[in-house]
């Protein structure tokens, strides 16, 4: 995968747990981004969301999560807030899409952008199925 890439939180939270499913194309996608083959965006809820799925891993201390989020933004990711035409069009998706406010910024800013929204949850990608910018990370390798 080249050019520009909206991640979902889950495929990011992919990079800070050991034997998470799809973790290899997580990581490739991470790696791309480093080695300057790929732009990575999110919307800044991105950050939020991640501390909020590592603070319910009962294996993590507050200090590992703490530094997990540290290290996301030591990445350099571009954490993009909330724009009045982004969320006007999340809404939009959300309601015709049959998901929530908080999935549908994800694309909506990859639409804005025109970029490939990549996510792990399968039945996410069930849902926005018509929408042209939507990859599941598990399809990723093989195009």
């Amino acid at each position: 995968m080249d050019g520009d890439v909206v991640l979902d939180t889950s495929v990011v939270i992919k990079w800070f747990r050991q034997g998470e499913v799809l973790a290899g194309p997580s990581l490739a996608l991470r790696d791309a981004y480093l080695d300057g083959q790929i732009t990575v965006s999110a919307p800044s809820l991105l950050a939020y969301e991640l501390a909020n799925v590592l603070r319910y891993k009962s294996d993590l201390t507050p200090g590992q999560v703490q530094e997990a989020v540290q290290s996301l933004f030591d990445m350099g990711l571009e954490l993009i807030p909330p724009l009045s035409p982004v969320m006007r069009r999340a809404v939009e998706l959300a309601h015709t899409c049959d998901t929530t406010v908080y999935d549908a910024a994800f694309v909506a800013l990859a639409e804005s952008l025109n970029a490939t929204f990549v996510t792990a949850d399968e039945r996410l990608v069930r849902r926005l199925q018509t929408l042209p910018c939507v990859r599941f990370l598990g399809d990723i390798n093989s195009e």
